[in-house]
């Protein structure tokens, strides 16, 4: 299975968008093994695995108009999966049945606000990532568009020694996290 390049994916979320069935297709092929792993991790029980991929895909299919970033669909899927998976191992312990569908792809509690919230994380996030280092940058975004690649995978396509991606990695979100925290002081003081 050949993996989609950056270009490749933002083209082929694109053409999903516009409803290519294709796409669709394509999009399973390269992301439902990794998203079965993710399941696997979990160690849900392979007579659910195929409800939580279902759910995982509808989920995308009824949001892939606010995917505002295409190259992160991997990351988004592997999320969402994961969301599920935590949801079904919670249920585990339960003498009660699965929820409903509809009740998986709907937040309780959401706030009618909560997407704007996100879309200002969003935004907040991309203003502080874009203030590091190019190599830090580029090793986040690696990590977050394919969080399953090992540690020899992100060293070739970076060109950073494997023993100098987790301190790189740890340094990155330093800085991450102290820039975010200066906004946030920035904003409330107005």
């Amino acid at each position: 299975m050949r993996q989609l390049m950056m270009d490749d994916l933002a083209a082929v979320v694109t053409d999903a968008r516009a409803g290519d069935e294709r796409a669709w297709r394509r999009l399973v092929e390269v992301y439902a093994p990794r998203l079965r792993l993710i399941a696997r991790r979990f160690r849900i029980p392979p007579d659910q695995v195929g409800d939580l991929l279902q759910a995982t895909w509808l989920q995308l299919f009824n949001g892939i108009d606010r995917l505002q970033c295409p190259e992160a669909v991997g990351s988004w899927l592997a999320v969402t999966m994961r969301r599920f998976c935590l949801h079904a191992v919670a249920g585990r312990d339960r003498e009660c049945p699965v929820p409903a569908l509809d009740e998986w792809l709907t937040q309780p509690g959401d706030a009618p606000d909560t997407d704007l919230l996100r879309a200002e994380q969003a935004a907040s996030v991309r203003r502080a990532l874009a203030q590091l280092p190019e190599r830090q940058r580029r090793l986040l975004w690696q990590m977050a568009t394919d969080p399953d690649a090992r540690y020899t995978e992100l060293s070739a396509r970076l060109d950073i020694p494997v023993g100098a991606i987790g301190p790189t990695r740890a340094r990155a979100l330093g800085r991450l996290r102290r820039l975010l925290l200066d906004e946030e002081r920035a904003t409330l003081r107005g």
